[in-house]
């Protein structure tokens, strides 16, 4: 993957501001890098597969050191963090873009499910303000193959509770880079705990960052020159900055 050029990230970012939803500001992101590969297809890559993607898209564009800070829970002292894209990022061993996730399959107590791995698709069939419950049997009802008892069909809201925190913890398990967990130690109160690191909401909030500098730029100069946002645009960083160091001269 190459760094996707600035025209590019701008109209992911316009669109993104638009569709506020994470997952779809995830898809708007990764469209703009791969170009050649319809949205539907990004959508349907196992959540994992997609953030793996999103993490090498922040190194092409704002290199592979990520910096963080978080409070502690227990004391609200604020923890600076600062790690490699590396640390962060489970080893895949296919690493080319697949419509066909994985599935995983449960046998116990009579029962036997098979659910396929999470996609974007199925996170945009949750509700936002929901509890987190209902959204975890919403998404298990949209995951579940195939579900029986005693070799008899029956519907997945028949499964036992039990069951379906297993099935969330086989999820889990098999697409372990939909979940990372930083972690932590405060130094201030000695509390250890683990944080979770999202790659969608970091490098939007970086791509956000970012896009508002660009739009400063271009304001500057074009107001001083009379050049157009696409004549702007197509410069180069450093050709950018140096006409801007100029003018504050």
């Amino acid at each position: 993957m190459q760094r996707p050029s600035t025209q590019r990230v701008l109209a992911a970012w316009e669109q993104g501001r638009a569709a506020p939803r994470q997952t779809e500001r995830a898809l708007a992101l990764l469209s703009a890098a791969y170009t050649d590969v319809p949205r539907a297809a990004i959508a349907q890559l196992a959540i994992g597969a997609r953030d793996r993607l999103l993490l090498a898209l922040h190194g092409e564009m704002f290199g592979s050191r990520l910096m963080a800070v978080t409070p502690c829970p227990a004391c609200q002292a604020l923890l600076e963090l600062e790690f490699d894209a590396d640390d962060v990022t489970v080893a895949s061993g296919d690493e080319t873009m697949s419509n066909s996730p994985d599935q995983v399959s449960v046998s116990r107590d009579g029962y036997d499910v098979a659910i396929r791995i999470p996609n974007s698709f199925d996170v945009l069939g949750l509700r936002e303000k929901a509890p987190d419950e209902e959204n975890k049997m919403r998404l298990i009802q949209r995951l579940v193959l195939h579900a029986s008892l005693d070799g008899r069909e029956i519907a997945t809201s028949q499964l036992p509770p039990a069951l379906i925190e297993e099935l969330d913890q086989c999820l889990g398990r098999a697409d372990p880079q939909a979940d990372i967990r930083l972690s932590l130690n405060c130094a201030a109160c000695g509390l250890h705990w683990q944080a979770p690191f999202d790659i969608v909401s970091y490098l939007w909030n970086e791509v956000d960052a970012w896009a508002i500098r660009i739009l400063r730029d271009v304001h500057q100069l074009a107001r001083a020159y009379g050049w157009r946002e696409a004549d702007i645009l197509a410069l180069s960083s450093w050709r950018r900055q140096c006409y801007l160091n100029m003018l504050g001269e």
